[in-house]
């Protein structure tokens, strides 16, 4: 590949930097422009993005071994911003990091998770073949060759859930009315024993964390019962009725986790859109999480629909830059753009809209745009300003709600970082090859390339699903092995092992089997010839007896 990538390791793991800048050297054909980033402060960490977002480095490994939540925040802008280029995302964790620091930074979108240890091969593996598939090096591990059956979870982000309902989002394809296995909170903690589902709706518009679309998936609570053939019609009166019992019970229990948990729910009610080439709120701000509003920053609309749709925003706050600015795109063309989409599309929602920078007084821009909502004001964006108008559509939108019925009511609101806000999708794999780095595997159901699979068996890892260069009648995929710990490691190893004895073993037996079959039809040849020749000898004894006689 013709020049140095950029590279960028955000952390301050001295030690480790060097080797991954060694490891590069030994183990890939890279070459890369490898540099060390660290901050400590909160609005310098969130500010990292600005960086990244103008220089465009082919990759950034996010050591979230210090101030995690902090380069979590980072990874989850750098994963849910349109970028002007395409980014590798890789976060490291070191051994003494909780294990659900690893599984959040999947759910904020890194492509690939490792934890730091001497020596770095199998996290500079990933990144080469991420990077350059056509030119990665193999992985050099022994691989065994398999058949086996697994099951593996596709990580969704939790929402919202009411005694009915569950609202997720995913970036796997489901339909409506479709029935699935989703591993989430209330089965785990057996409040909704049952992880079937039925998918109920799907949305791609109103979104909040990374992913293309929402669901909302219905509760089964208790698995159904299909009688088996035979049974008689009393026992299977008395199992749905047993059902029923169990449902009933299992929906108190429902009803009084989230009697404790509403007053803990709170929904970021007002949203904010903010487009601003230079992202004047990750710019010594804190963190844009923090604030009791969803603010989301775009350096200019690219599709227009498409990303208000997603966030719906109460608030459209633009930073015009100046007319006649070379490559100027948030310009008044763009503005009356904005106005022809939020009618055609968006007139139920009729976001306020707050212009900065421009010399035109409001009341003459709601004419120019024939637009009612627009405050317009020559001064520079101000963070203070859209917070207040947030505040006052928070207070606009409670008062609406007085008078109307909320459609929220009753629904618990999941904290990101709450463990409740992590599910999976389980489907069925036919895992065909593994090595201690990658996996062959067989899928019924097409896989977006790119995204995450949780497995925890034959242990406890994620793959990242890359397109495999054979193809048959099913789809097959390769997966890159990470968030896999030294134990995990070892066991996985052990299980890779036992394969190659397990295949050795039935090598032997068919060997022996053979060789018992030879045995046996030589035996019996003996037998058939033995027997050939008493009868032979017995026709010749009986003649010779003829001629005596004779």
């Amino acid at each position: 590949m013709a020049g140095k990538l950029l590279v960028y390791y955000l952390g301050d793991d001295e030690a480790y930097f060097r080797t991954l800048q060694g490891d590069f050297k030994k183990f890939t054909r890279l070459d890369l422009d490898l540099r060390k980033i660290y901050e400590t402060e909160e609005s310098q960490i969130q500010a990292l993005f600005i960086k990244i977002f103008k220089s465009q480095p082919a990759a950034v490994f996010i050591d979230f071994s210090k101030d995690t939540q902090d380069y979590l925040h980072l990874a989850r802008l750098l994963t849910r911003t349109p970028l002007e280029h395409k980014l590798l995302t890789v976060g490291l964790v070191d051994l003494l990091s909780p294990p659900d620091v690893m599984i959040e930074s999947i759910s904020a979108g890194v492509n690939i998770c490792h934890i730091k240890g001497a020596e770095s091969f199998d996290v500079v593996f990933d990144v080469a073949k991420l990077l350059t598939p056509a030119d990665a090096a193999e992985h050099g591990f022994a691989t065994a060759t398999l058949s086996e059956q697994l099951e593996a979870g596709i990580p969704c982000k939790v929402g919202h859930t009411d005694d009915k309902t569950l609202h997720f989002e995913t970036d796997f394809k489901l339909s409506v009315g479709e029935r699935i296995k989703l591993k989430h909170h209330w089965s785990l903690k057996n409040i909704y024993p049952s992880q079937e589902m039925f998918v109920k709706s799907i949305g791609t518009s109103n979104l909040f964390y990374q992913f293309k679309t929402n669901i909302d998936a219905e509760y089964v609570i208790v698995d159904e019962f299909m009688p088996p053939e035979g049974m008689v019609e009393a026992d299977i009166k008395d199992r749905l009725n047993d059902r029923l019992i169990k449902i009933d019970h299992h929906k108190q229990v429902m009803d009084k986790w989230l009697a404790d948990n509403l007053s803990k729910s709170h929904e970021k009610k007002a949203k904010v859109l903010i487009i601003d080439r230079e992202f004047l709120f990750y710019q010594n701000q804190k963190r844009t999480d923090k604030h009791p509003y969803t603010i989301r920053c775009l350096s200019n609309f690219k599709e227009m629909k498409e990303e208000i749709g997603r966030l719906h925003p109460q608030v459209i706050a633009i930073s015009l830059e100046k007319e006649g600015t070379a490559n100027s795109v948030n310009n008044s063309t763009m503005l009356q753009k904005l106005v022809g989409t939020l009618k055609a599309h968006f007139a139920e929602l009729d976001p306020f809209l707050v212009i900065f920078n421009t010399q035109t007084a409001s009341k003459d821009m709601q004419t120019i745009l024939s637009y009612e909502h627009v405050m317009a004001t020559e001064n520079e964006m101000s963070v203070d300003v859209l917070v207040r108008m947030a505040e006052i559509f928070e207070k606009k939108m409670k008062s609406i709600k007085k008078k109307a019925k909320d459609p929220n009511a009753g629904k618990v609101f999941i904290k990101k970082n709450n463990s409740a806000s992590i599910a999976e999708i389980m489907i069925p794999i036919t895992v065909t090859k593994i090595s201690e780095s990658e996996m062959i595997f067989q899928s019924q159901v097409n896989i977006p390339i790119g995204m995450n699979l949780h497995m925890t068996s034959p242990v406890d890892m994620h793959i990242q699903v890359q397109p495999s260069k054979a193809q048959g009648k099913v789809p097959e995929y390769v997966g890159l092995i990470h968030c896999l710990s030294e134990t995990d490691k070892k066991e996985l190893r052990r299980f890779i092992n036992l394969v190659f004895f397990r295949e050795h073993d039935a090598q032997i037996n068919a060997q022996t089997d053979e060789f018992k079959k030879l045995n046996e039809l030589k035996l019996q040849e003996k037998v058939d010839n033995e027997k050939a020749k008493a009868e032979a000898d017995a026709d010749a004894n009986s003649d010779k007896k003829a001629d005596v006689a004779s």
